[in-house]
């Protein structure tokens, strides 16, 4: 099994760098190909790591990630006449991931009983963040898309911090691939608010799928490293 789980794990970074190919190189047949099926071989590597194992957490993280494929689709036709609506499905089923991804890391440590209740003014990084970043592009934002767009970063950033909740319960190994992919996937996020709303930069898209990719493939290896560690609730 472990052996198969390899080979499902270099066929994610195959496809990972024929997406990136075809972003550099603006190519969208290769993006077409590549990046629908990015987050389901996610899923397949995580199940082959994880064999048997029938938990909560588990089927959050399968759910986060099959809304995350659905995201990549709808993401891919954000141009055009019908762009703003592909976005906003694209922004929900992302937001649906967050959703899964946030209620699977809160059911493994609750706030009751996590780093949050003990430290409670490690919010503050994460509030500030969150309402500068907001403050600086809500003026670009449409109004028909402001609501939306609030909701998702309040929702990203509680994901991040639901995994930050995680220190000191869980192993350092787990606990530093979860938060560090965790911070990419906002980070990701992040850029495509400021490349959406009238701030585009060099190598946006590249930028924005490499940080995507590389967090979610952070976190699902954090949550392979703790279901092998505790197959059942601990």
């Amino acid at each position: 099994m472990e052996r198969n789980s390899i080979i499902w794990l270099v066929i994610f970074v195959l496809l990972a760098l024929l997406e990136l190919v075809g972003e550099i190189l603006g190519n969208h047949t290769l993006i077409l190909f590549s990046k629908p099926l990015l987050m389901p071989v996610l899923a397949i590597w995580l199940s082959r790591k994880t064999p048997g194992v029938r938990r909560f957490f588990r089927q959050t993280i399968m759910a986060g990630l099959l809304f995350a494929m659905l995201g990549d689709i709808f993401m891919m036709f954000t141009h055009g006449d019908y762009g703003d609506f592909f976005f906003l499905l694209g922004l929900g089923s992302f937001l649906a991931t967050h959703v899964c991804y946030l209620g699977g890391f809160f059911s493994e440590v609750n706030l009751r009983n996590g780093y949050l209740r003990r430290r409670p003014l490690i919010l503050i990084p994460f509030l500030v963040f969150l309402a500068g970043f907001l403050n600086w592009l809500w003026p670009d934002i449409p109004e028909g898309m402001q609501l939306p767009v609030a909701v998702y970063a309040v929702v990203i950033s509680t994901m991040a911090l639901s995994v930050v909740n995680l220190q000191s319960q869980v192993k350092d190994l787990v606990f530093t691939s979860l938060l560090s992919g965790a911070l990419l996937f906002m980070l990701s996020d992040c850029m495509i608010a400021v490349f959406k709303f009238g701030h585009p930069f060099p190598g946006a898209r590249i930028a924005i799928m490499a940080s995507y990719i590389l967090g979610q493939w952070l976190i699902i290896h954090g949550v392979a490293e703790r279901l092998r560690h505790f197959p059942q609730r601990p």
